[in-house]
């Protein structure tokens, strides 16, 4: 396994700059910490971002777990062997080969969308934070992973204007909500820009959305109609 095995994404990351310094910061201070947060909230991203930071300032290997195609909480411990390349062994439970594999090493393990599966999440993050003192865990999930030691920390919505008041293009530009819709709505058409005559109806939408990153990416989506 090379020391990154994080998913490539095929979009910029706007804003959020706070939030990712406050992950990051917690991320030092607890050995289990879990983003919570409402679907279209931005954990993965977040987590994905924070993940990409971390692996360039520290040297540890970074392992990333996907779950949401997963729907048998059984196969929760081989989704994580398979990404270490780790094999079930006759002799012993995967859960402990995992174990006696990631005992020493520094690692920081994603597992990316608990929800689903959160009991089995739970299991397998207890027992290897219990055993392996060098792994560190960031988990997204709509709920907490509930193990002891874990802090949990709920991602926010994006930050939004008023649009009762007057909304300039500049001011446009202070929003992490407005910026990521005209990002998303530029690259689906070439020729969009906010000016004047659209910065109130872009304040207007990320308004009404309440700052929900996939909303927001699904409303530039049809910035053409």
């Amino acid at each position: 396994m090379p020391n990154s095995n994080l998913p490539v994404p095929l979009t910029r990351f706007i804003g959020r700059e706070k939030e990712i310094a406050e992950v990051m910061r917690l991320s030092a201070q607890t050995r289990l910490l879990t983003l919570t947060g409402s679907g279209g909230a931005g954990k993965t991203r977040l987590a994905l971002e924070v993940a990409t930071r971390l692996a360039a300032s520290y040297e540890l290997r970074v392992a990333w777990v996907e779950f949401a195609p997963l729907s048998d909480p059984a196969l929760v411990p081989q989704a994580v062997a398979q990404v270490f390349d780790v094999r079930e062994s006759t002799n012993q439970p995967l859960v402990q080969t995992l174990v006696n594999y990631l005992r020493l090493q520094h690692c920081l393990l994603i597992l990316d969308n608990c929800e689903h599966l959160i009991t089995a999440c739970a299991h397998l993050a207890q027992e290897l934070l219990q055993t392996c003192p060098y792994l560190i865990i960031l988990a997204t999930s709509r709920e907490a992973l509930n193990v002891a030691g874990e802090t949990a920390w709920r991602v926010p919505p994006l930050q939004i204007l008023n649009p009762k008041t007057a909304i300039t293009p500049e001011a446009l530009q202070t929003s992490d909500s407005a910026c990521l819709f005209i990002d998303r709505a530029s690259s689906i058409e070439q020729t969009f820009a906010a000016n004047s005559s659209n910065a109130n109806a872009i304040a207007q939408i990320c308004y009404r959305l309440d700052g929900m990153p996939l909303a927001i990416e699904l409303a530039a989506a049809r910035v053409k109609s």
